[in-house]
């Protein structure tokens, strides 16, 4: 379930890094809102928001609230080293994730189907546009709804498995930033909402994408195998 749920949450954002005219450097918060029957339940264990904090080279995303936000950790893209792990603060471990691994996952998907819809809105100041994107996951349609804006652009991270990592899967039909997504859970009857609810310009500190030297260092598939247990 784990396992599942943590490649869900970095396949949701499926438009970031795409052509726009002005790149976002900062820190970009979405709020979560599950809903349809048994969401209430569901609320219980996703977190209340998703950070996502873009650097020049890097970027790190981690979830708030929940208790998926204390079990998913901070996932950083580190583009100065070309690394990909996970911070684990609560047991001072950095879980290193192999390229390989997050392209096995996604290897089996099909592109995706982008339609542009004939709606439009205003989020936070910027005119965004309705896009729906269609997928196939192990075997079931994943369908999403996506409001993206095209005055902003994700920076464009240059690491290995940067486009599957925090949320970035480059899907280059659809040209904007991610503003809101509607994601039909598949054989849950519910959907999730993410929705930004503050982006902040304020420069991210380089430092925040290194791993913190006094931290065990271990692979990622311990991670998945303790949570599995």
């Amino acid at each position: 379930m784990k396992k599942t749920l943590f490649y869900l949450l970095l396949l949701v954002l499926s438009a970031t890094t795409l052509s726009a005219q002005s790149t976002f450097y900062g820190t970009v918060e979405y709020n979560y809102e599950m809903k349809g029957e048994g969401a209430e339940m569901m609320a219980m264990f996703m977190p209340e928001k998703m950070v996502i904090k873009y650097g020049e080279k890097s970027m790190m995303t981690f979830m708030e609230g929940g208790m998926m936000g204390d079990m998913m950790g901070k996932i950083v893209v580190n583009g100065e080293t070309g690394e990909n792990f996970v911070v684990k603060d609560d047991e001072q471990a950095v879980y290193m994730i192999k390229t390989e691994d997050v392209e096995e996952e996604i290897a089996g998907q099909e592109k995706p189907k982008v339609e542009k819809l004939d709606e439009k809105k205003e989020i936070l100041g910027y005119a965004c546009q309705r896009y729906k994107s269609t997928t196939q996951q192990d075997g079931q349609e994943m369908v999403q709804y996506i409001w993206v804006t095209d005055k902003l652009k994700a920076p464009e991270i240059k690491a290995p498995g940067a486009n599957q990592m925090g949320g970035i899967v480059s899907t280059t039909d659809i040209p904007g930033f991610p503003m809101e997504i509607e994601v039909a859970i598949p054989e849950t009857g519910m959907t999730l909402l993410l929705s930004v609810s503050n982006m902040d310009k304020t420069k991210v500190d380089a430092s925040i994408f290194n791993r913190p030297e006094d931290y065990e260092v271990k692979d990622f598939s311990e991670m998945l195998q303790m949570d599995n247990k």
